[in-house]
């Protein structure tokens, strides 16, 4: 069973409702088939705020594993850098995200915002936003280019604004049963399931 914590920075959270009209497989079964272990959704977890801020300190301390981290947000890293025109109980969201990536074995930017800055990102990105690897189309963004998760991959950027829901859970689905190669992603990090097979999947 695959550990998951998923996480919103600056986002409108539409992502999450493609996640919530996934239906083949949807994100309640594969909870109910053990298949993925939620530790975290802002709107799936009944545990109350606190309670993130206990599993991100476990985390941390290498005291809970942690599979996959979704994020779905553009990264906020205004003003002049210090992330906390978008923070959780007084820390820079940002600086939260830099924290956990290196303990998953997957990082996933769920949708335009987190993989590419998305719309907050654009000119004249009031906020200074951008996506976890990269900046519009430009390698870069929060984690760098050169950055790789424990299991040695870059971010897994699943495209659309909101993205499809068929496409969140078919990766999620992927990680936790079978594994994501190098050779499953293309230049942008997407995942070959679904990115360049039809038009719209390019946006």
């Amino acid at each position: 069973m695959a550990t998951l914590l998923w996480l919103q920075t600056g986002a409108c959270s539409g992502d999450t409702m493609s996640l919530l009209c996934a239906d083949s497989p949807s994100v309640e079964s594969m909870v109910r088939q053990g298949q993925l272990d939620i530790l975290w959704h802002p709107s799936l977890s009944a545990t109350p705020p606190g309670g993130l801020a206990a599993l991100i300190a476990r985390i941390e301390a290498g005291e809970q594993a942690l599979d996959i981290l979704c994020i779905e947000g553009s990264l906020i890293t205004g003003p002049f850098g210090t992330g906390m025109f978008d923070s959780y109980r007084g820390r820079a969201k940002i600086d939260i995200v830099k924290a956990l990536a290196p303990h998953a074995r997957y990082v996933v930017a769920v949708g335009s915002c987190s993989a590419f800055g998305g719309i907050p990102a654009a000119p004249p990105n009031p906020t200074d936003c951008t996506g976890l690897q990269f900046e519009r189309e430009r390698p870069g963004g929060l984690l760098g280019p050169d950055w790789r998760s424990a299991a040695g991959l870059p971010v897994i950027n699943l495209a659309g604004c909101p993205t499809h829901p068929g496409w969140v859970v078919d990766t999620l689905e992927k990680a936790a049963l079978e594994g994501l190669q190098a050779e499953d992603l293309d230049e942008f990090g997407r995942p070959l399931l679904y990115a360049g097979g039809l038009v719209h999947h390019g946006c």
